[in-house]
């Protein structure tokens, strides 16, 4: 366990605790320190494991990794899958033609697999050894083990950079900024989603937010914070939206409600009712007004490498 003395959004030193959190979602062992800085804004774990400590938080059965153990999965439920890669597709190249991609927290390569066959020359890179035998043996993808840190690739190697849901893992996000910064080449974009800080979830969910995820969110950065964070590190902001992710983040967010006031058979039902396609197809208008607001639980953020360096920038 360690203890985080500063903001790790803007460096400030005083902050205040909002919960002492456990892990809801795998019910591991511990108790963690929940903070919001009083200079930004962010929220981060004052108390957390350390580097050594922290693969026990993500187990095989960790939700990003389910995919690769569920190929059984009915025929809509892939279809629908699919769709939900197809929109991060469309969010990258929105912004940016088909060029070498670099995918930070790969998972098992679903999302690398469906760009490859839009036009990209995939990479990733994956802290879980089983996430990424299975992206190089089901999807032949050249995908390594290890951090942002650990990619051996030389500077400006990339035209873009993605990392869905992964930023608020990092044990040293601005440091990870200033890496992708010299990954990528003049004018290459960064794709990210985030924790939202400004969702109806979080208002409704408080600790029991899924943004939160205690231990493995590490901090959940402001807006205004993240984009300072970039800014000032040779990234302009694009875009700021609320893409995908709503609908089940919500639900999974009064699963953990449940989970946290001990009602078991509550969890079962808001179990049950994710998987409802008819109500999905019912509370879709309700999601997309959400969406639009930006009050879903997800936010995709896009920036682009400057092509030169702002004015008193230092070398």
């Amino acid at each position: 366990m360690e203890t985080i003395a500063v903001c790790p959004a803007c460096g400030a030193s005083h902050a205040r605790q909002l919960f002492m959190g456990t892990d809801l979602l795998h019910g591991q062992p511990g108790r963690f320190q929940v903070v919001r800085c009083d200079g930004c804004g962010s929220t981060y774990l004052g108390s957390r494991p350390d580097r050594q400590e922290i693969g026990a938080f993500y187990p095989e059965e960790y939700l990003p990794h389910e995919w690769a153990r569920q190929s059984n999965r009915r025929w809509l439920s892939r279809i629908d899958y699919r769709y939900g890669l197809t929109k991060r597709c469309r969010a990258l190249m929105r912004h940016r033609a088909p060029g070498r991609l670099l995918d930070v927290g790969c998972a098992t390569g679903e999302f690398l697999a469906r760009a490859r066959e839009l036009g990209w020359e995939p990479y990733g890179v994956d802290l879980s050894e089983y996430a990424v035998q299975y992206a190089r043996e089901h999807w032949r993808l050249e995908v390594s083990t290890g951090e942002l840190e650990d990619v051996p690739y030389p500077d400006g190697f990339f035209d873009a950079i993605t990392l869905w849901n992964v930023f608020e893992h990092l044990y040293a996000p601005l440091e990870s900024v200033e890496r992708m910064s010299r990954l990528l080449a003049p004018g290459g974009i960064v794709v990210m989603t985030v924790p939202n800080l400004d969702s109806l979830d979080l208002d409704l969910f408080g600790s029991a937010w899924a943004g939160y995820d205690v231990p493995r969110h590490l901090h959940v950065f402001s807006l205004a914070a993240l984009r300072r964070a970039c800014e000032e590190r040779g990234f302009e902001v694009l875009d700021t939206r609320c893409l995908y992710g709503s609908y089940h983040a919500l639900l999974l967010s009064l699963r953990l409600h449940f989970q946290a006031k001990g009602k078991l058979a509550w969890e079962r039902m808001a179990v049950f009712v994710s998987r409802s396609r008819v109500l999905r197809l019912l509370s879709a208008p309700f999601f997309v007004i959400l969406d639009r607001m930006k009050r879903g639980t997800i936010l995709t953020v896009v920036c682009r490498k400057r092509l030169s360096e702002p004015k008193g920038a230092s070398s």
